[in-house]
């Protein structure tokens, strides 16, 4: 922002030109809040083929609509699928305790597994 540079401002116009093209694209939500949360997470076992790390991934929905996700790749090497699978289900695990306590802080009430969450 101090020293804009002609890189800068085409960055800029080719971002622009991103979402000039893309404003048909979307996700639909719903007003209905009866619907569940869920969230979903996988691991592609020693995905990086220079240093064997895994990919975890995760993704949450509500009413159908992803809403939150992520793909990283892991800090560790696993040792075997089943570790890459709960890296990855813990990394899941860490960011729905924080939606449940973002959406119990904004007062909604969402069922997460079929048990509906309330504010305390």
């Amino acid at each position: 922002m101090v020293k804009p540079t002609t890189s800068h401002l085409v960055a800029t116009k080719r971002i622009l030109r991103y979402v000039k093209g893309t404003s048909n694209h979307g996700i639909q939500y719903s007003k209905n809040q009866s619907g569940e949360l869920i969230g979903y997470s996988d691991s592609d076992w020693s995905g990086d083929k220079d240093d064997r790390k895994s990919i975890a991934t995760y993704v949450f929905m509500i009413e159908n609509a992803s809403f939150s996700w992520s793909s990283k790749k892991e800090s560790v090497v696993a040792l075997s699928s089943c570790e890459a699978e709960y890296i990855a289900a813990s990394m899941t695990a860490c960011q729905a305790q924080w939606i449940n306590m973002l959406l119990m802080e904004l007062g909604e009430q969402w069922k997460v597994g079929g048990k509906a969450l309330q504010n305390r």
